[in-house]
């Protein structure tokens, strides 16, 4: 928690009166990205589990497969009972898309989550191109507390080389259709780009200003082990940003996110046995140190040079 900036755990707290415990849920989605309707080989830095290493039963470090959400929620409080000592839990759909199954097999899934009274809420994370007018009713009826929408970068041109096989547009489509519907969207941005400047990432943040959503997330860019992402790293051994860089550009962006906006995440923590590179983002402390000692030492607090209202 931080005076500087606005965090989840102070909404959380401002809102709940407690702190409520993320608990990460496979449940069994797969993406248009993979399954042959736009590609089969999903985003470049996707991993084979959809950014889902962490979702499900987890036994002895090793994620096991269950369709049972029932099986899923109880694994995950235990992992987190170590951590956490809250009775109040999100049941969050994490990984691939998390909209793409027909609405009925959706709020079977949703509705499975909110049988245990300890839940009081659904996350749903998925992309722009997977969000209709169907969607705005399911999440309506069921609990839904906000949507997250990949958008990694406001730039098309690298939107492209990251073949997410959306662009801008879509994800401002998806964006006003929840937003006019009064569903909290979270929106994430990916910090590193091959060939993005510091000023072409902000260009990103002054954007999410702009829109005022509910939430941001901020993460490095990732290289995992088997992505499209990997081969690209090995072929051309672009450059990753620093630790001390990427800390000095969250902090920037932080300066200019309009105060509003909660920040859910500040930095990622891969799986260690399946990260590549940069090897510096399994410290997760040690960058979040780093935030919060540049930004006192700066003075800087959210917002600061944001010209938006």
């Amino acid at each position: 928690m931080s005076d500087r900036y606005y965090g989840l755990s102070t909404y959380l707290k401002e809102t709940y009166g407690e702190k409520l415990v993320k608990l990460s849920l496979d449940g069994g989605f797969t993406c248009p990205n993979r399954d042959g309707t736009l590609s089969e080989k999903g985003c470049v830095f996707c991993s084979e589990q959809g950014s889902g290493e962490f979702t499900g039963v987890i036994i002895d470090g090793n994620k096991h497969w269950t369709e049972n959400i029932g099986h899923q929620i109880e694994s995950q409080k235990r992992l987190m009972s170590s951590k956490w000592h809250s009775k109040a839990y999100i049941a969050y759909f994490q990984n691939f898309t998390s909209t793409y199954k027909p609405i009925d097999a959706l709020e079977v899934l949703y509705k499975a989550a909110l049988t245990d009274e300890e839940v009081k809420g659904i996350v749903v994370s998925t992309r722009p191109d997977c969000v209709a007018e169907s969607h705005i009713e399911l999440f309506k009826r069921t609990n839904i507390l906000w949507v997250e929408l990949g958008l990694q970068t406001i730039h098309d041109d690298k939107a492209t080389w990251l073949e997410r096989h959306y662009d801008y547009g879509d994800f401002l489509d998806a964006f006003r259709l929840l937003n006019q519907s009064n569903i909290p969207v979270v929106v994430h941005l990916i910090v590193g780009l091959p060939g993005e400047t510091k000023d072409d990432f902000i260009a990103s943040v002054n954007v999410i200003s702009e829109l005022k959503p509910f939430g941001v997330k901020f993460h490095m860019l990732n290289v995992i082990k088997g992505t499209e992402l990997h081969r690209i790293y090995e072929d051309t051994g672009f450059e990753l940003l620093s630790e001390e860089t990427y800390i000095e550009w969250i902090c920037d962006a932080i300066e200019y996110l309009h105060p509003s906006i909660v920040i859910h995440r500040m930095t990622g923590d891969g799986e260690k046995s399946t990260l590549i590179e940069p090897r510096w983002i399994l410290n997760k402390r040690s960058v979040l140190n780093g935030i919060n000692k540049s930004l006192a030492a700066r003075n800087s607090v959210q917002g600061m040079r944001c010209e938006l209202k």
